[in-house]
């Protein structure tokens, strides 16, 4: 405590807000100009004068303004990459129906060949059992019948 008292007294005190209005309104009960309470021994300001905003609220602004504008680019890449995608998946589509087309070609042309194949067999040589030979002509008949109706 002894220390405290022997240090001088020339450091300047913090101002609050409150001991600004406190200061403010005691100046103009007593009608004193703000100017006056100021040189009395307070750092009051001017209802209409405001002070620039500091480093701090400039920066914090800046990336509110900063993360605002990177959320937008964000949206913006998002909806790009979701169109990307949705055209890619309509290509990949067209693709596989393309291939299945044409894999219901080959196992069409390949039915078609093994089918004139047994209908141009020879039924009339006798390397045939008899089972065999009513095999075939079943199935001839079956592929007559599927050729008529289409």
């Amino acid at each position: 405590m002894a220390d405290q008292d022997k240090r001088p007294k020339n450091k300047k005190q913090k101002v609050h807000v409150q001991s600004t209005t406190m200061q403010q309104t005691e100046a103009q009960q007593n009608g004193n100009t703000p100017v006056q309470a100021q040189a009395e021994g307070g750092p009051i300001q001017q209802e209409g004068e405001k002070r620039p905003p500091g480093q701090k609220k400039a920066k914090e602004a800046l990336k509110r303004r900063g993360g605002e504008a990177c959320m937008e680019a964000l949206d913006k890449m998002w909806a790009k990459k979701e169109a990307f995608d949705r055209e890619k998946e309509k290509k990949k589509e067209e693709r596989f129906m393309a291939a299945l087309e044409l894999e219901k070609k080959k196992v069409e042309a390949d039915l078609m060949e093994k089918e004139d194949k047994i209908m141009s067999m020879d039924m009339t040589s006798s390397s045939l059992t008899p089972t065999q030979l009513q095999y075939y002509q079943i199935m001839q008949a079956k592929i007559v019948a599927r050729r008529l109706s289409n």
